[in-house]
């Protein structure tokens, strides 16, 4: 059997139709107690990640924000495909010895005071940067050159010894600050995302406004209330997000960023 490499990890992905992929030590994303007693957990012996870029067409964004239709749909595609990615690159781990334990690339997530449900296992953005995959740009998102921040990130942490690929020195953020100027919520400035403000406004029939919706119901005593507001459009809207798993909303930041944006033949 070949020996498993990076360069045999690499060709293995770029074969799936998977370009934009690499191999992120694992040290450098141990950046708090939490991301390493997580790691000790699910992998005791992790060496690195391998982490890959799956890619988010730019015409089904064009329609947003006044349809977002299109783009969720297209981000539960995108997640359901790269986490088949996953699977196959663990798989391929297993088969020459080694462990591969995929990191969850949106939900389940730790519901914790502490984390809020905004920490994964493990920063994908920081192992994909490490990796060479591009650079953090004012969003706080992955700016890759190719495809600007129009990318979803996944990764699998292996006990395989493999060689990290190189990290890039050149920052592909422009700093034009059009994905500040063009944040609805007002979550982005200068000084970085404010994740909270992003997702109230991101995920309208997320966890918080499911709660507040419940709330509601403290103050509405006739049955003709309850029954009014559990056949308003909002519970539609919350059994659609709740059906489909996709609360994701608002798109702007990912839309507006002109790096790496096609220029198509019809305008």
């Amino acid at each position: 059997m070949q020996d498993l490499t990076t360069t045999t990890i690499l060709e293995f992905l770029n074969k799936e139709g998977l370009p934009l992929a690499g191999v992120s030590p694992i040290e450098p994303l141990l950046t708090d107690k939490r991301y390493e007693e997580n790691i000790k957990t699910i992998c005791p012996d992790a060496k690195c990640v391998v982490v890959f870029a799956n890619i988010f067409p730019q015409s089904i964004l064009e329609a947003c924000p006044d349809n977002a239709r299109p783009a969720r749909f297209a981000l539960h595609g995108l997640y359901a495909e790269g986490d088949g990615y996953c699977l196959k690159v663990a798989r391929l781990l297993e088969k020459h010895g080694y462990r591969g334990v995929i990191i969850p690339a949106y939900l389940p997530v730790e519901m914790s005071y502490d984390t809020l449900g905004f920490k994964g296992d493990l920063n994908l953005k920081k192992a994909a940067a490490e990796a060479g995959l591009g650079s953090r740009g004012k969003s706080d998102l992955l700016i890759t050159k190719d495809y600007g921040p129009r990318v979803r990130l996944f990764g699998v942490i292996t006990d395989a010894d493999l060689e990290p690929t190189l990290k890039i020195e050149e920052d592909y953020c422009t700093n034009c600050n059009i994905c500040i100027k063009s944040c609805p919520s007002g979550a982005l400035s200068e000084s970085g995302c404010d994740v909270k403000k992003c997702s109230q406004f991101a995920m309208k029939h997320g966890l918080p406004n499911i709660l507040n919706f419940i709330k509601c119901f403290e103050s509405e005593s006739s049955r003709e209330g309850i029954i009014k507001k559990l056949r308003s459009l909002q519970v539609w809207d919350f059994w659609q997000a709740l059906s489909q798993g996709s609360f994701y909303e608002c798109f702007m930041c990912i839309k507006v960023c002109p790096v790496g944006k096609i220029k198509f033949k019809n305008k």
